[in-house]
This record gives structure tokens, C-alpha cells and sequence, in this order.
């Protein structure tokens, strides 16, 4: 190439360079100039503001409509499992009435006379009917809308001065924030009636456990009951020529027997008043944790019973 071509090559070289230099320099200078009139013409015309509410809003749409699913989702899973609660415990209290209660009196009767009812309440769940407030839409929130209407919102600026835009975008901006507001206080609720439904579900699952374990317990009592109905029988039947029901009597047994038919009895009171006493509304945090109270309460007496029988 020689020495003339290398320099013109080096010359050409500089020269191209600094003609980059300089287009990446104006495009530069031209973004700044149009960034700096986009910015003026947006804080003219408001559209800055509304812009602002826009975001916003897709903002707590998202949040509003994806927390609305989450909820109906968990309302649907916590109520299949309070369901199942209440047909256990209606389970149990059948059992309890047609079974275990039939037993006892079977064979208590044949020392005295006690009568239970047959009839029994079974318990209910009914799904409440949640009301919540739904997001409103664009069109119910936005005064103005520089997206859909561009050309429209360029005149009014333009004969206006940005004066009727800027308040429109402003207000539109408020009324987003307020919407925020009504998402925040809907979610809110949503929130409370989770909890709610969680404490309701806690508080039959313990009901339910309740019932599960004393029917155990009562069984023992049972097998303790029938024993001593036999024991009174083959004593009778030792020492008398002829089987009288006045021979029969709690008073024949030995102490420790006597204390067993006192505590089945005393079991028996308890237990039939668990299985009468019904939950009077499922929608009450405070009606939920008494109800499970008194069942709890009723669980420590009978337990107390069976120690100390």
C-alpha cells in the first residue's frame, strides 16, 4: 500500500470515527431534546398525572382480582373441610344415640329404670354469601384518557392551555387513589373472613376430636357396665332360688363396681347433653370458640369420671 496509502487510510480511519462521534453526539442531543419537550408537553397537558393513576390502577386490578381468586379458592377448601367436621360429628352424635346409648340402657335397665331419647339434632353448615365491593373499570374511574383518545386530549390542551387536561388527569388521578383505598379495605374483609372460617374449622376439629375420643372412653365404660350386669345376675342367681328385680340393685355390688355404674350414669348425663346441645350459628367467631368450650369442658368432666371410676 506504501506510505501515501497507509496515511490516507489512517486519515479516512479519523475521520469516520469522529463522523460517529459526532451522529452519536446528535442523536444524544436529540433524545435529551425530545425526553425534555415530551416531559414539558406531558406535565402541560397532565398527562404526567394520569400516566400516574394508569400505573396505579393495573397496579391494585392485579393485586384486587388476584387476592378475589386466592379467597373464593380458600373459601371452597376451608368449607369442604368444616363440612366434614359437621358430618363426623353428626356421625358420632348418631352413633353415640343409636348404638352406644341403646347398650347402656339395655343393660342399666335391668338393674333400674332410665330412659334416654332416641331423638337427637343433627348439626348444619350453610355457606355464607360473601359481599365484596368489585374494582371499578377505567371508564368509572377515568375523566380523561390520553391512550385511547390522543388526538382529542391534544386539542383540549392545546385550547385550554393544558388548564381542562391537567385537571381531568389530577382528578383521575384521585379517584384511582381512592379506588386503592376501597381495594385495600375489600381485601381487608377478605382477610377477616379467613380467619374467621380457620378459627370456625379449628373449633369442630377439636368438636370432633372431642366426640371421637369420649366415645373410646364410653366403650370402656360399657364393657365395665356389662361385667357388672353379669357379675349382679350369677351373684342372684348363687344366692337366690328365683331371679326378682328388687335382687338386682346397684346396692349388691362391691364399691369399686358401684363407683363404674356411677360414673357410666354420670358419663351418660354428660354425653347426651353434648349430643343435644348444638351450635347456634356457624357465622359468629365468638358463638364457635363457646360452643367449643363447652364441649371441651364436657370432654375434662368425663374424662375426670372415668379416672376416678
Amino acid at each position: 500500500m506504501g506510505f501515501f496509502g497507509g496515511l490516507v487510510s489512517k486519515i479516512g480511519g479519523a475521520i469516520k470515527s469522529a463522523g460517529n462521534k459526532v451522529k452519536e453526539t446528535g442523536k444524544k442531543a436529540a433524545s435529551f431534546v425530545k425526553n425534555k419537550v415530551t416531559n414539558t408537553w406531558a406535565k402541560f397537558t397532565g398527562k404526567d398525572k394520569f400516566e400516574e393513576a394508569n400505573k396505579l390502577y393495573e397496579k391494585i386490578s392485579s393485586r384486587y382480582n388476584r387476592r378475589r381468586t386466592e379467597f373464593e379458592s380458600d373459601v371452597d377448601r376451608i368449607t369442604a373441610i368444616i363440612e366434614k367436621h359437621i358430618q363426623n360429628i353428626n356421625s358420632h352424635k348418631k352413633k353415640i344415640k343409636t348404638e352406644l346409648f341403646v347398650e347402656m340402657a339395655t343393660n342399666l335397665e335391668k338393674i333400674q329404670d332410665i330412659e334416654f331419647s332416641k331423638d337427637f339434632s343433627i348439626e348444619a353448615y350453610k355457606n355464607e354469601v360473601y359481599s365484596f365491593d368489585s374494582i371499578n373499570t377505567r371508564n368509572d374511574l377515568y375523566l380523561i384518557d390520553f391512550h385511547k383518545h390522543k388526538f382529542k386530549t391534544t386539542v383540549q390542551a392545546v385550547f385550554t392551555l393544558g388548564f381542562y387536561t391537567r385537571k381531568k388527569a389530577q382528578e383521575t388521578l384521585y379517584k384511582v387513589q381512592e379506588e386503592e383505598k376501597k381495594v385495600e379495605h375489600e381485601i381487608a374483609k377478605m382477610d377477616a373472613e379467613l380467619s374467621k372460617l380457620h378459627v370456625i374449622e379449628e373449633s369442630l376439629a377439636n368438636v370432633e376430636h372431642y366426640f371421637a375420643s369420649l366415645i373410646e372412653i364410653y366403650k370402656q365404660l360399657l364393657v365395665r357396665l356389662d361385667n357388672n350386669v353379669h357379675y349382679l345376675y350369677y351373684r342372684c342367681l348363687r344366692f337366690a332360688h328365683k331371679l326378682v328385680r328388687q335382687e338386682m340393685s346397684i346396692k349388691r355390688l362391691p364399691v369399686m363396681q358401684r363407683k363404674e355404674l356411677e360414673a357410666i350414669i354420670t358419663a351418660s348425663k354428660i354425653l347426651k347433653t353434648m349430643t343435644e346441645t348444638q351450635i347456634i350459628s356457624l357465622s359468629e367467631k365468638t358463638t364457635m370458640e363457646d360452643y367449643e368450650n363447652i364441649m371441651k369442658k364436657s370432654h375434662e368432666q368425663i374424662n375426670n369420671v372415668y379416672d376416678a371410676a
